[in-house]
């Protein structure tokens, strides 16, 4: 560009592309084990899937736009990117009714939209002799829904991640790609017998405990509503210093470790009042009155027509409460210190020797802080590892946290 004295650079993009994804290989056959005895007998059977001869391929069909730009002789960066992808015909392994002889089958199962941004902007804040100072921030986010599906398909499980009460499922016809089905406690009516969003929690009378929803209802969205990065790096004279906040915001967590401790009866939780009592409150499901009973160790209560002893129903209160998904899930926020890294440049009491080019000493540590909302050990671990594409991210269930890290090098140029 010509001389401008703010935009020393800009440069603005576009870009649409279609894309083509096969099957498997011979996803399309159908194929049966191999022969073995058992006794007298020789027994085939079919494989787990079941062959697909109309299968389609996916198409996917995505465009971005965006800009680089400069500022300020190029103290100043900004690089922007807005895209939409839609893939159609997706190719998925569905679960089937085994009943048909099969558990899997690839079927063409519909579309799976993402659209999303990124940000990232840099800066030279100080550019001194001896001291410079660099910023670099990046902020993104991702929307994924699914969206038309196989008719009569509820919900989409496309892994076999499930533990505790929760399962990954996308939601299909726009719904979450990264959702949760689980189970909830039902809520009070209102005059058109809908539930009401903060009403009190209906009581089974037959049970004397909160009532269930055991329909599988959505209980979570595990999308993250934006993440982002916060990188300085400092220099002066020969020492250099620099770290990285890494942010988080929104995305729902399942603690499956809190949950399970609860189920064994582990948890701190369960060690309310002494465990000698506990407190059920809310509204008779049947009539609509207010429910309110205290369980005591030592008492006994009629439920229903049958009479239980009070540490029982303290118990079965336990159990009732672990199997409110929502008790276990938190929108989670995070701030970590992903790393530090400090090093310094011998090089300069080099110059008199021909045989040393350059060395420099660094020291790096990673993990080193977590500020979040999560009350379990570490809300960036995955249960299954991320099996299956979106897997079990989101679902915390007796993992290992990521350890703190430290290194220390020394760099040698001959």
């Amino acid at each position: 560009m010509g001389r401008n004295p703010i935009l020393s650079f800009g440069k603005v993009r576009a870009s649409w592309a279609q894309v083509g994804k096969d099957a498997n290989p011979y996803a399309t056959n159908t194929y049966v084990w191999a022969p073995y005895n058992i006794g007298n007998y020789v027994l085939v059977g079919n494989q787990w899937a079941a062959g697909n001869p109309i299968l389609k391929p996916e198409i996917q069909h995505s465009w971005e736009i965006g800009g680089e730009f400069r500022f300020l002789r190029g103290r100043i960066g900004l690089d922007y990117t807005y895209y939409h992808s839609q893939t159609k015909n997706q190719i998925a392994q569905p679960r089937l009714a085994q009943s048909g002889g099969f558990i899997f089958s690839s079927l063409n199962t519909g579309s799976v939209i993402n659209k999303g941004m990124e940000i990232m902007l840099n800066g030279k804040a100080v550019a001194q002799r001896d001291f410079s100072w660099d910023v670099t921030l990046n902020f993104s986010y991702n929307k994924g829904r699914l969206g038309e599906f196989l008719a009569g398909v509820a919900y989409f499980y496309p892994t076999d991640a499930q533990f505790g009460t929760v399962k990954a499922a996308s939601i299909p016809n726009g719904g979450y790609f990264l959702g949760m089905t689980g189970q909830s406690y039902f809520r009070e009516l209102d005059s058109d017998s809908k539930e009401i969003a903060d009403g009190r929690y209906q009581v089974d009378p037959n049970t004397g405990l909160y009532r269930l929803n055991t329909t599988n209802p959505v209980v979570g969205n595990r999308e993250v509503d934006f993440i982002g990065g916060i990188n300085n790096s400092f220099r002066y004279k020969n020492f250099n210093l620099s770290f990285l906040l890494d942010i988080r915001k929104g995305g729902d967590v399942f603690n499956g470790t809190e949950y399970a401790l609860v189920v064994n009866g582990l948890s701190k939780r369960t060690l309310e009042n002494d465990r000698q009592s506990v407190t059920v409150s809310g509204v008779n499901s049947l009539t609509g009155a207010e429910f309110n009973q205290t369980y005591e160790a030592g008492q006994t209560y009629m439920i229903g027509s049958t009479a239980v002893d009070g540490k029982a129903m303290i118990q079965r209160y336990w159990a009732n409460y672990a199997a409110n998904s929502y008790n276990f899930i938190t929108s989670v926020n995070w701030v970590k210190l992903r790393s530090v890294t400090l090093s310094y440049d011998f090089s300069g009491i080099l110059k008199n020797q021909k045989i040393i080019k350059g060395l420099s000493a660094t020291a790096m540590g990673t993990n080193l802080i977590t500020l979040t909302n999560y009350k379990g050990m570490d809300p960036e671990v995955s249960a299954a590892g991320g099996t299956g594409g979106s897997g079990s991210t989101g679902i915390d269930y007796l993992g290992v946290p990521a350890v703190a890290g430290f290194q220390f090098g020394v760099n040698v140029r001959f």
